[in-house]
């Protein structure tokens, strides 16, 4: 006969049992399956932007931003972990502006899907969700490059990814996000990813000033070829693999629609890439790996928003369109004066902010609706012109507020004791590798000892009279006594 006890732990297990069945009727093992693998993709952005960025530079400043994209990781991945998941997408806020804090540090998500009826819990959605942050944070403080500091960039990252995108994340998808219940459409991130990384990027290089004359906010821009096209190569190759991931990722599940996204994220990279690199063999007459790099980068930056939404033709054409427009306005830092070396404001910014609006034309609510469950009225092609007022709503609102906030943060974090942005000269000089790492990529072997004598040799040769005569892959070549001599690219 069974005592009490042996019936309580029965009973017990028995409503444990019901109320894990309840909590997991809805899931689908194959989406949580596709989400998981999309979320090991979309990790390799972060390191694939270092290397991106890294590639333009002068090669004594590679370390910094490569040991920067880990720190983001983790510093962004533990923020996100501890509020931020909650504050962009807690689905029990009622504020149209940011969630509350009941998801925070992942609490009481148990087995729960991540909306009502979903097929995924909540807990597969953060491990995807987490690296859409940690990307957008290290597109815009990657702008330190050769100049700036590497713990004030981390410190504005923190900040920034609360204040900024946070809110406009909860904006675009959160359930009672006020862009969301206007109408505006952007399916992985047209908004908080790409115009508010851009934006922000600009607004970075804009307050730290151009390399190379500090003291100044805009001036003329450095122009040399970076140390590294095989690391520009590299990295652009990691983020375009990962970004079929990123957008397909974003469905949440495995259907129709998914199939649509993926080509579309194919489709517009490939167009893309291949217009800016024509337009840029006609402009300079040769052809260029770092503007297929460029071009490829802006393909992903114009379809994010609407991969779920278009045709594969308007997938294509937009690209191209939105190529050919950034290589045309590649020369913006020239004319600002502004030191944007990423090019991340022509590239996420303008290209984003075209991406949005060719969402409002090309939208079509045939494809949305692939999935089985979404209804949208579409864009232009669909006779549904209010569309594109939505999405001109939507990035000026998103430019606005990242531009306000942006610089306030800047500003204040500048002033914190210890946490100028800018460098010194001589830090910017001797190369941010060494006046930050304990590593630095050349020729010495970090043998310092060895790299200071040739510093020093370099010095002496730099304080005779000497002309530049042309700067190529970042070494300068001068006219000393009647002959050549390339001074040393520390």
């Amino acid at each position: 006969m069974s005592s009490p006890h042996m019936m309580s732990a029965y009973l017990t297990a028995k409503r444990a049992d019901t109320e894990f069945a309840t909590q997991t009727a809805s899931l689908v093992p194959a989406d949580m399956g596709y989400v998981l693998f999309s979320a090991f993709a979309v990790f390799l952005i972060t390191p694939g932007i270092a290397l991106f960025y890294g590639g333009v530079l002068k090669r004594k400043n590679m370390v910094q931003l490569m040991f920067q994209s880990y720190m983001t990781t983790c510093v962004i991945g533990m923020i996100w972990f501890l509020i931020g998941y909650s504050l962009a997408g807690s689905p029990t806020s009622t504020s149209k502006l940011i969630g509350n804090l009941k998801m925070a540090a992942l609490h009481d998500t148990e087995a729960y899907p991540v909306v009502a009826g979903g097929t995924i819990p909540s807990i597969v959605n953060y491990c995807f969700n987490v690296f859409f942050p940690i990307a957008t944070v290290q597109i815009f403080i990657g702008a330190i490059g050769e100049r700036g500091k590497l713990v004030p960039s981390l410190v504005i990252g923190s900040i920034w990814v609360i204040v900024v995108y946070c809110p406009l994340a909860y904006w675009v998808w959160g359930a009672n996000g006020w862009l969301l219940n206007l109408g505006a459409l952007d399916f992985a991130g047209g908004g908080p990813v790409h115009i508010a990384s851009g934006v922000a990027s600009f607004a970075y290089s804009w307050y730290i000033g151009p390399r190379g004359q500090p003291g100044k906010r805009t001036g003329s821009i450095p122009q040399y070829r970076g140390h590294s096209q095989v690391s520009m190569f590299i990295g652009v190759t990691l983020i375009w693999a990962a970004w079929l991931c990123f957008n397909s990722g974003t469905m949440l599940s495995v259907n129709i629609r998914t199939g649509y996204i993926f080509a579309n994220t194919i489709l517009a990279s490939c167009f893309a890439s291949f217009f800016y690199v024509v337009t840029d063999k006609l402009l300079t007459g040769k052809f260029s790996v770092e503007a297929a790099c460029e071009g490829v980068i802006v393909g992903l930056v114009n379809i994010t928003p609407s991969c779920g939404f278009y045709w594969p033709w308007a997938a294509a054409f937009t690209s191209a369109l939105n190529a050919i427009i950034c290589r045309l306005l590649d020369p913006i830092n020239k004319w600002t004066g502004v030191d944007d070396y990423s090019k991340s404001g022509v590239v996420h910014g303008i290209g984003g902010i075209l991406g949005g609006i060719f969402t409002g034309i090309f939208a079509n609510k045939t494809v949305a609706g692939y999935d089985g469950v979404t209804e949208i009225l579409g864009g232009w092609v669909d006779h549904h012109y209010k569309q594109l007022g939505y999405e001109l709503a939507a990035i000026a609102a998103i430019v606005s507020w990242t531009t306000v906030f942006s610089l306030i943060i800047y500003f204040i974090v500048d002033h914190i004791p210890g946490m100028k942005l800018r460098a010194t000269p001589e830090e910017e000089e001797l190369g941010m590798d060494l006046a930050e790492m304990a590593e630095t990529l050349d020729e010495f072997g970090n043998d310092y000892e060895e790299f200071f004598k040739m510093y020093l040799k370099y010095k002496q040769q730099s304080s005779s009279e000497s002309s530049v005569i042309e700067v190529l892959n970042g070494i300068e070549v001068v006219q000393q006594g009647g002959r050549s001599v390339e001074k040393m690219d520390v």
